[in-house]
């Protein structure tokens, strides 16, 4: 007996249309190449390539989302009267850019999870070839599907509880080059009314590379001091703290050349403003030292959160920069840099 269930639907770019064009669907059997394939996806581990999105609740505040709605229906029915709701609801959000797809969508068991995956394929155009006893026949085929397994969209959802939870999932957008922020607005935005959820770590993740990529990409000293020098305070200044990319500068009183050279690193502006819970522990594993290298040749290095405790800094006339330490010496090393 298979773990799951799947239905096809040939899906219209509809969108704004007062009339929706007629939904073509099918249940498919529980075997056959088509099946096993769809089982691939079905049973996927998430990788990096998925994102995790979070339902939006209802304009009046409601912890309510249509989409989640539909998606709850299936799974408890699993019919393909539930399965065409969810269709006709992508229809509605697909324009003529997106074009015509084949939907899927498959609810089940996954070990003792309830899980549920909705998958889009876009439509292509091929040439069939075929040597039969008359010779060479040709073909052009105007629809094709999966004609690459990994080119598709989907939103995976399981929980032991659907009813309960089921108000985050990852999503993918494989035809976006595995970016979230490639990934089609009418496939979040319209048909699941979600968004990003933005994790502590995935967050803090983001503000670390963009601090180390500004460092090393600005060529002037002062700015490059500013940025790491912030990096050196946050672990404890923002542990726990909810920020932002945005309000990590204003925090730390940055320059505007340190803001812009930070935000410049960001694959889209937009996610500057993106607030998340800091993680002190995360930060401090993607940032662990901070170095500085002096025009005389010495390198003074030291744990990231704790360099300004070790060295203390002390500006002198024609830009020049005194360190100065002192300790025991706890071991010595030489190596190749």
């Amino acid at each position: 007996m298979t773990s799951f269930i799947a239905h096809a639907f040939l899906v219209q770019p509809a969108r704004n249309l007062a009339v929706q064009p007629k939904l073509s669907g099918k249940t498919l059997p529980t075997s056959g190449k088509l099946f096993d394939l769809l089982a691939d996806i079905f049973h996927a581990k998430p990788n990096e390539k998925d994102f995790e999105v979070t339902f939006k609740p209802a304009t009046d505040g409601k912890q309510q989302n249509d989409c989640r709605d539909l998606i709850l229906a299936f799974q408890k029915s699993k019919k393909i009267a539930d399965a065409r709701a969810i269709a006709a609801r992508l229809q509605g959000s697909t324009d003529k850019r997106s074009g015509k797809g084949l939907l899927f969508l498959m609810a089940g068991q996954h070990g003792t999870r309830t899980r549920v995956v909705i998958s889009r394929f876009p439509a292509d155009q091929a040439i069939m070839a075929d040597v039969d006893a008359n010779g060479l026949d040709v073909k052009f085929l105007e629809q094709v599907f999966i004609k690459r397994m990994s080119a598709y969209k989907a939103i995976l959802l399981e929980d032991a509880n659907p009813s309960a939870t089921f108000w985050t999932g990852m999503a993918t957008d494989r035809q976006a080059g595995g970016s979230p922020e490639n990934i089609s607005d009418y496939w979040i935005e319209s048909f699941l009314h979600a968004d990003f959820s933005e994790t502590p770590k995935s967050g803090t993740l983001r503000l670390a590379e963009a601090l180390k990529r500004a460092v090393r990409a600005n060529p002037v000293q002062s700015v490059k001091s500013e940025i790491a020098s912030a990096a050196s305070l946050a672990p404890s200044a923002l542990k726990g703290k909810m920020t932002s990319i945005d309000q990590f500068c204003l925090h730390f009183g940055l320059s505007q050349d340190a803001t812009d050279s930070i935000r410049a690193q960001l694959s889209k502006p937009s996610l500057s403003s993106k607030a998340f819970k800091f993680d002190s522990g995360t930060f401090r594993q993607k940032v662990p030292y901070r170095t500085v290298e002096m025009e005389s040749g010495a390198i003074l290095t030291a744990p990231s959160d704790q360099f300004s405790k070790v060295f203390t800094e002390k500006l002198k006339p024609g830009n020049i920069v005194e360190y100065t330490t002192s300790g025991r010496i706890a071991d010595q090393r030489m190596t190749s840099r």
